[in-house]
């Protein structure tokens, strides 16, 4: 059982396994009775082995959405650093595997460090849009990704979420408490397949596929309501 929980955080402390479990529980609390949250397609998040969740960016609860289906695989997530400038809430994230990231520049510093995660075997997640959709469409992805990809040259993940841009959209100073959340996993895609692409066929071909998953999904939710 321990070597299980080790492999969801490679190189972790057995404690750090187990607080990103309770939060998971938290999130549970909220997130099912709430908004009546579904995930699809976990299977494919590979169990070992570095991994890039490539996802659309539509609102603060897009984190937990993701999380809440990723308990055999926990991943590495980008946050804005200045979400690090609260001693407490900055000691939460850490504990929750965050990575500062400026937003708005090009933070070598922050892909250094995605790049170490990956080529230590961890799953890392990054939303290429670098900040929430104004639309709620899936916007162009920044270049920065192609590089993690090139470096580190990890199986990659579409990811799409949706609901978050009714529930909680940028702008909205609160969520509201009720509506439907979902997220799906795409099919896993070796680099080599994006990077023979080139950087800007590749980005907009994983941008393209995440649209379409989150068209899907949409569809899929409301079949559920």
């Amino acid at each position: 059982m321990i070597r299980a929980l080790r492999q969801r955080q490679p190189g972790s402390p057995i404690w750090r396994i187990l607080f990103w479990h309770f939060f998971h529980f938290l999130w549970y609390l909220v997130l099912v009775p709430f908004y009546r949250y579904r995930a699809f397609n976990t299977h494919n998040i590979p169990k070992t082995g570095p991994v890039l969740l490539v996802s659309n960016h539509q609102s603060f609860l897009d984190l937990p959405i993701i999380a809440m289906a990723s308990t055999r695989r926990h991943f590495v997530p980008l946050a804005r650093s200045g979400l690090f400038d609260h001693p407490l809430f900055a000691w939460l994230i850490r504990n929750l595997n965050a990575i500062p990231v400026v937003q708005g520049e090009s933070d070598i510093g922050a892909i250094r460090k995605c790049i170490s995660a990956l080529k230590q075997g961890h799953v890392l997640l990054i939303f290429p849009e670098g900040q929430r959709t104004l639309s709620g469409e899936v916007e162009p992805f920044e270049t920065g990704t192609m590089l993690v990809i090139k470096r580190a040259r990890p199986t990659i993940v579409p990811v799409a979420v949706d609901g978050g841009f009714d529930i909680w959209k940028r702008g909205q100073a609160r969520p509201k408490l009720h509506g439907r959340l979902g997220v799906t996993f795409g099919k896993p895609i070796p680099p080599e397949t994006i990077l023979q692409m080139g950087a800007d066929a590749g980005l907009e071909f994983l941008r393209q596929q995440v649209s379409e998953m989150r068209d899907g999904l949409a569809q899929r939710l409301a079949k559920c309501s």
